[in-house]
């Protein structure tokens, strides 16, 4: 059996940084933004400066192929690669990962000048200066990891002659030792299988934001012409969602599944592609619409929420269709099934199996083969 996951203890804190840096981890599209505040991450650098445990750091070897998984970040300036094999995402501990580099480096993200957390030699402590007298007695963390800089520090404290000051050029170093050697636990998975790394994800990530399938399909459909989430956001306008309530991503996934593939399984939804998507939004948009108006016709005009396992089939027809409206020889039959399905709770279980029986049977009666 193939081995799938590695341990790694041999990488320190300077080194997650320069392979950060230089391109060699990647953070994946479905990972939630950065969100940490400045007095959060001075408690991680205490931490760190104390040698408390901060956890490990969870990577995917990931082929080649979702390499438009990646995020890029021209606000960090991380170096662009060109790898010509494996990818290493970041699965778990972007956050912490994040809030390393921007202190460490100096940087700014989101408004948030992260350059302005500091070291106090004196107090032995990381701190957000509150005054101009009190920036005067630290010293910015960034240079912690600048050689120029941290000599340079060193150097000036080192030349003030008493004894408390020697004391504090002390402290100084033994900080950026601690920070230079402080180890770094590496978890590796080799998984190829996408639906296998979700599972691992949502597992690691119990406490906090859950990948979800959706994550993922706006990672792999997203591209500079077409984002699913803007294409979405766009559809609940103000006035729609008010009226119908908003629709929810599954509905958008499933039903393009449903018109690409005819089938809205997991695994075909995640195999949507952005040019596949983008050629068929329009179709699908308008169907949807459709689909809404449908709603409309049968006097349910309040929240569809509780419906939205029944419009991805209703918009399918009218997707196959090119219509807009219900044929009149249709209209019996759909409304039928509708009910029907409503009533006896059709999509209780096994969704997805019901869905392709049923997408067959809409092909079936735009076909005229007695689908009613």
């Amino acid at each position: 059996m193939d081995q799938k996951i590695e341990i790694i203890n041999n990488w320190n804190l300077k080194k997650l940084i320069n392979e950060l840096e230089s391109g060699h981890i990647k953070i994946p599209k479905f990972q939630r933004d950065y969100i940490w505040e400045k007095t959060k991450v001075v408690k991680l650098l205490n931490s760190i400066y104390h040698q408390y445990p901060i956890g490990s750091f969870f990577f995917w070897i990931a082929p080649p192929e979702y390499s438009g998984f990646i995020r890029e970040n021209e606000e960090l300036g991380f170096k662009k690669i060109n790898p010509n094999g494996s990818f290493q995402f970041i699965l778990d501990g972007q956050q912490r990962m994040i809030s390393l580099y921007v202190s460490l480096r100096g940087k700014e993200m989101n408004g948030t000048d992260y350059g302005t957390i500091c070291f106090n030699p004196t107090r032995k402590e990381f701190t957000i200066p509150r005054s101009k007298s009190d920036k005067s007695k630290n010293i910015p963390v960034w240079k912690l990891f600048n050689n120029q800089a941290y000599g340079e520090v060193y150097k000036d404290l080192i030349s003030k002659s008493t004894t408390k000051n020697n004391k504090v050029a002390e402290s100084w170093r033994e900080c950026h030792e601690i920070f230079s050697n402080y180890p770094i636990s590496i978890v590796k998975t080799m998984n190829e299988e996408l639906e296998d790394v979700v599972e691992i994800f949502e597992r690691i990530n119990q406490a906090g934001k859950h990948l979800t399938v959706f994550d993922l399909i706006h990672a792999t459909t997203w591209s500079e012409s077409f984002d699913l989430k803007d294409k979405i956001t766009d559809f609940n306008n103000p006035e729609r969602k008010n009226k119908y309530g908003a629709l929810s991503n599954k509905v958008f996934t499933l039903s393009l599944a449903l018109d690409i593939f005819d089938d809205a399984r997991t695994l075909y939804q995640l195999r949507l592609t952005p040019q596949q998507c983008q050629h068929i939004w329009p179709r699908t948009k308008t169907a949807l619409l459709a689909t809404l108006e449908f709603f409309k016709q049968i006097r349910i005009t309040d929240d569809l929420s509780a419906y939205h396992n029944f419009i991805p089939i209703i918009q399918y027809y009218f997707f196959r269709s090119g219509l807009k409206e219900l044929k009149e020889e249709h209209k019996k039959a759909i409304e039928k099934w509708f009910w029907d399905a409503k009533f006896k709770k059709r999509y209780a279980s096994s969704i997805y199996t019901r869905m392709k029986e049923d997408a067959a049977w809409v092909v079936e009666l735009l076909e005229d083969k007695e689908a009613v």
